[in-house]
């Protein structure tokens, strides 16, 4: 049996086919996708055989493993080292890229990071090619192989792939692979089929290790752009003409407003209405891809099915029965008369969301977000002072200034400007440790929204330690005015584009700055640029009472 696949007379397409049987981890589906991407890029004209270097493969590995387990919060199972390695990655850069919208640049960044990450921790290189590149051609050599120890596997196979009167998949170079021939124009001739094969059975295991998970198959690969809302849109509005209602969350007007998801869309990858509400635009904002505190529930219950009983009365039996088919069917609500009565339709949503809340926070997505009204008298509610004894200064107290002194006053770490005030931080949600390199300064603006609203008052430190990228920092454009700040400087979040030099160092090709805001533009700093570019301060978190 080879489950489908294309006959070719020459190529041993039997032991070809069962290269994913019996898998019981995630390292021979990543391995053998990111071998598929990697012929994918590799051109038809040479006869020879192509080289693929491990490196890259490993590389792919953890960014075709990355969008399931770190975006989607897919489990690969317990002990699956591949999941811990991409752990290891995100608590090394501080990462915050999951939460972020995928574009083919951040594709490219995030491989770009990886690669970068790998480059310094080749340890972990090591430790997914251990054993994968040599048992995925144990089809192959079933024969040859029983009855031999463990230890003694892979120099076998590197052997049978040499004098085997088969034609091996690939051969073993010192770090890198070299792809036959004719099994690569066998799998680009055959392309979609080979694709849809493996990301089945990719698709099958991931099914197995998260049974309750909704829509696994649309989470193993990047989703670049999502189905637009209009028709959803349009729903709401037709409501709100009828009905004055309230944002759950901030309990504002909604004028202008968004549609939320209540699961997030990383769990449930659709737009039903039964999960849509209408809310103010800070507020979805502000809640991003987190679980809501279950506080809100009652109220979206609430007006669910205000909205369920007024589009019975706008709109034809035809299109609200059209309309409502989603409820009946995901909520498993018995008939259409049950959707008017409002009992039946909380216990409905409790029977339905609940677990799936349940479910959500199991595998790894924020609980109980609550939204916080911006506070504009945020200094009177901190506890500023004027004056500070000496003893107390980057002790119990940090200095505050406006952003442009913050920035211009720490010259070789020290400061020149005394600060026009001083916080207490015992009284904050700080809980580290204070050095003289701090400082508190007001961020203003929405580009970095959700992570900094408008009106924060933020911590920063002076330099950036270790690695920049996916940070956000403090920084310096002589000739660039802030939209939001109105001056030089401007809070981003880093990204860099590095390429190897003749040496083999990494160098910068090209510096972003990003807001997490995608309404606002990105900030590109080039070689040309870089000598009135300065990283001036890194963000540590937003001061709270």
């Amino acid at each position: 049996m080879n489950n489908h696949l294309p006959n070719n007379p020459s190529l041993d397409i039997p032991s070809f086919s069962r290269i994913l049987s019996n898998t019981s981890t995630s390292y021979k589906f990543l391995f053998f996708l990111s071998f598929i991407r990697k012929i994918k890029e590799i051109g038809t004209t040479d006869l020879a055989a192509s080289e693929i270097k491990l490196f890259d493969i490993v590389v792919e590995m953890l960014l075709v493993a990355w969008f399931p387990h770190r975006y989607f919060k897919l489990s690969f199972g317990v002990q699956d080292q591949c999941a811990k390695i991409l752990g290891y990655f995100v608590m090394s850069q501080n990462r915050l890229f999951e939460n972020g919208p995928i574009t083919s640049t951040s594709l490219g960044q995030l491989r770009m990071e990886l690669s970068e990450w790998l480059f310094a921790n080749k340890k972990y290189v090591d430790h997914l090619l251990q054993f994968v590149p040599y048992r995925l051609l144990s089809p192959f050599y079933v024969n040859e192989l029983k009855g031999l120890k463990e230890n003694k596997k892979n120099k076998k196979i590197i052997l049978l792939t040499e004098i085997s009167e088969n034609i091996p998949l690939y051969k073993f170079g010192d770090d890198s692979i070299l792809v036959d021939a004719r099994w690569r124009e066998y799998i680009q001739k055959n392309m979609p089929i080979v694709e849809g094969w493996v990301n089945w059975q990719w698709c099958e295991y991931l099914q197995n290790r998260n049974p309750s998970v909704p829509a696994v198959p649309k989470k193993i690969l990047p989703i670049l752009s999502r189905i637009s809302m209009t028709k959803e849109t349009d729903y709401w509005k037709d409501i709100l003409k009828q009905k004055e209602l309230k944002c759950i969350y901030s309990k504002e007007d909604l004028n202008d407003f968004a549609l939320d998801h209540f699961l997030p869309w990383t769990f449930v990858t659709h737009n039903q209405l039964w999960n849509l509400i209408p809310v103010s635009n800070k507020a979805n904002s502000s809640k991003s891809n987190n679980l809501p505190n279950l506080s809100y529930f009652d109220g979206f219950i609430e007006e669910q099915f205000i909205a369920i009983q007024t589009a019975k009365e706008i709109y034809s039996e035809q299109k609200w029965q059209k309309l409502m088919q989603p409820y009946i069917s995901d909520l498993h609500i018995a008939n259409y008369d049950d959707l008017l009565n409002q009992t039946a339709v909380e216990k409905a949503y409790k029977n339905t969301i609940m677990p799936l809340y349940e479910i959500a926070s199991t595998n790894g997505f924020s609980t109980g977000w609550v939204y916080k009204e911006k506070q504009n008298n945020k200094v009177e509610k901190l506890n500023f002072v004027s004056e500070v004894e000496e003893t107390n200064k980057y002790n119990a107290y940090l200095p505050f200034y406006p952003i442009e002194v913050a920035a211009g006053n720490f010259a070789d770490s020290e400061i020149i400007e005394e600060p026009s005030s001083w916080l207490n931080m015992s009284k904050t949600d700080y809980r580290g440790a204070q050095t003289q390199d701090m400082f508190i300064t007001q961020i203003t603006g929405h580009s970095m929204e959700p992570t900094i609203p408008d009106g924060s008052y933020c911590l920063f430190k002076y330099g950036v330690a270790g690695s920049r990228s996916g940070r956000v920092v403090l920084a310096k454009k002589d000739g660039v005015i802030d939209p939001d700040l109105q001056t030089s400087f401007t809070v981003k979040r880093y990204y860099s584009e590095k390429i190897a030099d003749a040496e083999h160092e990494w160098v910068h090709n090209k510096i972003e700055l990003r807001p997490d805001n995608p309404e606002y533009d990105v900030l590109e700093i080039n070689e040309d640029d870089a000598e009135n570019f300065n990283i001036v301060a890194e963000f540590i978190q937003i001061v709270e009472k």
